[in-house]
Formats: C-alpha cells, structure tokens, sequence
C-alpha cells in the first residue's frame, strides 16, 4: 500500500510539474510580444488551408502577432503571424499530396510536380515526376526527423527514375535530387543531397505560420507533428466544449465589428468529432449559426462545420477514420 502510495504522489507531482512546464513557455513567449497580440487557443479542429486541404489540430496554443501597422483581422490573413507555442496536428497523406500539389511545389518553382504520398510504417513513398526536357517518373521512400532549429527533415533512403533507374546508380553518375529539382524559390524548402528540408514558415499559405517542430511521426495514414508540448495546458474558456477556437486579449477585427481586451469563442454547434472551420470562410459559417453575449461583454459564437455549407464533391472512396480526439480538462 505504501508503495502504491508513492506512485500515485510522483505521478501527480510529474503532472503538476508538466503544467507548470506548459504555462511557463506561454507566459514566456508572451513576455516578449507586440501591443495587440492575441492569445489563441484550439482543439479537435480541422483547418481548411487550401483546395480542400484540412489540417486537423487535437491541441494548440499560441499567438497571433499583428503585422506592422496593422491590427489582427481575421478577414486579412496577411494582417498577423501565427506563432505557434504548443501543438500536436495531424496530416492525412491525400491531404500531404494535396498540399505539396496545391502550394508547396508550385510556389517552390521546381521541376517536381503530379505528387502522390503514401505511408509504409515509418516510411514516407512519394511518387510523381520531374520534368528535365521530357517528364521522368520517379519514385522515392524516406524517412522523417526534426532539425535542429525545429524543421522538418525528408532523407531519402531509396530513389527510382523512370521506373529502373536505382539510386545506387544515380549516385555513382553523380546525379543527385539536389543537382536536378532544386527549388528556384529557395525559401519554399532546399535540397541538400538526399535531404529535403522544409521550414515550419513554409509549409502552409497564409496566414503566416511560425513554430518549431519537436517531433514528427507517421501513425497509420497520419503524419504528426508535434511543437513544443502535445498536451498543452489550456486556458479555461467562457463556454466548455470540446471542439472550439478561443481568442483573449488584445484587438481583433471580424466583419465591421473591431474587439478590444478580446474574449471571444467560436464553438462547433454540430454534433461532430472535429470542428471544421475555414478563416477564408468564416463569415458564412458564422452566418450559419448564432451567438451570445457574455456579461462581460465577451462572445461566444456558435459555428456551423465549414462542411455543412460547403459540401465536398463524393469521391466514391470509403470514409477515413479521423485522428482520435482530445478533451479539454
């Protein structure tokens, strides 16, 4: 009995010291940002980035920074920076080959284009062609790390051109990826032999992301990515739920209306695991649902799933399981 006793008392003095260890990177983050900043907080969401591309977000904390000049708007991406403080998030592969078809490669100006991602364990396959003169196919299995200053590393392990050429061969006559696509657009991601290195601040279009990764992982058909902690602690909001998006202090403008010492939630008001939200189409979402005010002169906002009024087109394929789900305790 005592030495169950002195289980229980260290794993709560460890949990007690994971939260301070959480809100401490919050608060610290905090100390050195810009008038107008807005805390911001999510979980269970599903973000709409581009073309259909969704990111799903289990848990997230961080700030959104106004440009110079500018206030937060959430009808103006380009008005802030996201910094992300703590998160983990969660990247189906067809939605990885919509991304790097979408935005990354085009924006990049390589030769690499027609993506295809799939997963193998830990193993990332990527298929698709480079286009030297004629189209090569090419086909190429890696695996995933960090760097040092919070990227994300693809090291390619096994390379095949135009279905027969190995990459043993390729070594030995010294063609390399690096010497054949490298990105005109140097920021988008780099090349460094076998190595594609991407910066967080380059993966996804705007608004501007910054953060840096601490661990990346393939599960099942998911890429996950984690920064900082994957548990944050999270503030309490006006309204408890388990699928929300939550912005305090500083200003942020939505529609005609402008909110200073901001408290404002937007809750998923559909019954589902994740809550599908789109900052190019919030207005319609919002429009979809109602809202209440606070006796402290806050809002909660309760939003309709981006796609209930945007229906994506059938696809005949089976549903996908979506990633598990976390509470807000």
């Amino acid at each position: 009995m005592t030495a169950v006793r002195f289980k229980i008392s260290v794993l709560c003095l460890w949990l007690v010291a994971s939260a301070f260890v959480c809100v401490g990177q919050t608060r610290k983050a905090a100390s050195a940002l810009p008038p107008g900043t807005v805390y911001v907080e999510a979980q269970n969401m599903s973000f709409s980035l581009v073309n259909d591309v969704t990111l799903t977000v289990q848990r997230m904390n961080g700030f959104l920074i106004p440009r110079a000049g500018k206030i937060v708007s959430l009808d103006d991406k380009k008005s802030f920076t996201m910094q992300i403080v703590n998160a983990k998030t969660c990247l189906s592969a067809e939605n990885l080959s919509l991304l790097l078809n979408a935005y990354i490669l085009p924006h990049a100006k390589t030769s690499i284009h027609d993506v295809t991602v799939h997963f193998e364990g830990q193993t990332l396959v990527v298929k698709g062609s480079l286009k030297k003169g004629l189209d090569v196919p090419f086909e190429g299995k890696g695996t995933l790390s960090v760097t040092p200053d919070g990227g994300l590393k693809l090291h390619f392990t096994d390379v095949k051109a135009a279905g027969v050429i190995k990459k043993g061969l390729l070594d030995a006559l010294g063609i390399t990826l690096e010497s054949v696509a490298q990105p005109k657009h140097q920021p988008s991601f780099q090349i460094q032999g076998d190595d594609v290195i991407v910066s967080v601040a380059r993966i996804f279009p705007p608004p501007h992301v910054v953060g840096k990764l601490t661990s990346v992982e393939i599960d099942g058909d998911q890429l996950v990515e984690v920064f900082g902690q994957p548990n944050p602690v999270l503030k309490p909001v006006p309204v408890a739920a388990d699928r929300y998006v939550y912005f305090q202090g500083g200003t942020v403008a939505f529609g005609k209306l402008t909110m200073k010492d901001v408290d404002l939630e937007m809750v998923d008001k559909d019954k589902t695991d994740v809550f599908d939200f789109s900052l190019e189409h919030y207005r319609e979402q919002v429009n979809a649902g109602y809202s209440k005010s606070l006796p402290n002169l806050g809002l909660v906002v309760y939003v309709a799933d981006y796609s209930t009024i945007s229906p994506k087109k059938e696809t005949g394929a089976a549903p996908k399981k979506e990633p598990e789900v976390s509470q807000n305790k």
